[in-house]
């Protein structure tokens, strides 16, 4: 069966003004500061090889290679991946690009790390988001690690609001929001106003707990995984507002 063009909304959400608000909710300060956290958190040394999946634009990516890191970027958005390339090709950095859906990554045991940043993991259903961590897990070294930073369920349910407006980099979103409790979805619709354009598009990602995501990862085999929380960076808590979960590649 053909899937619907509702549920493949990651692949055209992200063009059209939604690029401009994506400046405006990752500044390129936060993502050098977040670049370090990443750096250090998977205690990665100079050199090491590490998959920045989706990288969208390439705001992680750059900031880790600039921190001496050997990085490659995965993204589907083909406006993305053009933009990424162009920067790496200005800044004469040897950063490939790659246009791929992180189900379907070609790579086997090359990297010390994964990283899927700022509510990246959930796009699919049940099957998608276990095959896409399971392709996660085949690109990964003996040893390498996984790392999932996303909203944590736990913390937005009791906060979720059905409505909200704001205005992000001169663009107003109107956004209209539904929870899907019995498969763990929000489910949005964002109409974004700018001038005369205006634009309506609709998405949907499933939330996690710690230990459902915990026990997702273990299905794709990885065996440790174990959680932080932020804001601030620490101890992880039902009442941390993002969670970052690290799963370990057993080394046999």
């Amino acid at each position: 069966m053909t899937k619907s063009k509702s549920s493949r909304w990651y692949e055209t959400f992200f063009g059209g003004l939604y690029t401009q608000v994506l400046g405006g909710e990752n500044p390129e300060g936060r993502a050098a500061e977040e670049s370090r956290m990443i750096k250090k958190v998977l205690r990665l040394r100079k050199g090491r090889r590490v998959l920045d999946c989706p990288c969208g634009m390439g705001r992680i990516s750059f900031n880790l290679a600039k921190l001496g890191l050997d990085i490659t970027g995965a993204d589907l958005t083909a406006l993305y991946i053009r933009r990424a390339r162009k920067r790496a090709k200005e800044q004469k950095l040897d950063i490939p690009f790659l246009r791929c859906d992180m189900r379907e990554l070609p790579f086997e045991n090359e990297f010390d790390a994964v990283v899927n940043w700022f509510t990246s993991f959930g796009y699919f259903d049940e099957a998608g988001n276990l095959q896409a961590a399971r392709v996660a897990f085949a690109a990964l070294k003996p040893g390498g690690k996984f790392l999932i930073e996303m909203i944590n369920k736990s913390w937005l349910i009791p906060r979720f609001r059905d409505k909200d407006d704001n205005t992000v980099n001169g663009v107003r979103i109107i956004s209209r929001n539904h929870w899907d409790a019995k498969n763990s979805r929000v489910c949005n619709t964002w109409t974004f106003i700018k001038g005369k354009k205006r634009e309506t598009h609709r998405f949907s990602h499933v939330l996690y707990t710690a230990p459902q995501l915990r026990s997702l990862l273990r299905q794709a085999g990885f065996r440790d995984v174990q959680f932080l929380g932020r804001p601030p960076l620490g101890r992880f808590t039902r009442h941390s507002k993002r969670m970052i979960a690290i799963a370990t590649k057993s080394l046999k």
